[in-house]
């Protein structure tokens, strides 16, 4: 999909700032990494996605490409950033 089909941002986001854009909770920054985690991995074929765009373990920040295939696997969020 392209950037106009979404209507949350494509844009790179820190992995704390998405998680709590998916929760639209008050949770830790670490709880909110730790749900992506476990999003990403409920989706079949998204991590190796991820991976072959340039994911790893380390980085604090999805990239565009990475947003992207994340909201093409899990939908868009519901929350925005602030």
């Amino acid at each position: 999909m392209k950037q106009s089909d979404f209507e949350v941002p494509v844009r790179p986001y820190g992995k704390a700032e998405l998680g709590h854009m998916y929760r639209g909770d008050d949770c830790k920054d670490r709880a909110a990494r730790t749900w992506m985690d476990r999003e990403i991995s409920k989706c079949p074929g998204l991590r190796e996605e991820l991976r072959r765009l340039g994911y790893n373990t380390l980085q604090k920040c999805y990239t565009i490409a990475q947003v992207r295939a994340i909201f093409n696997a899990i939908g868009e969020p519901y929350f925005t950033a602030d």
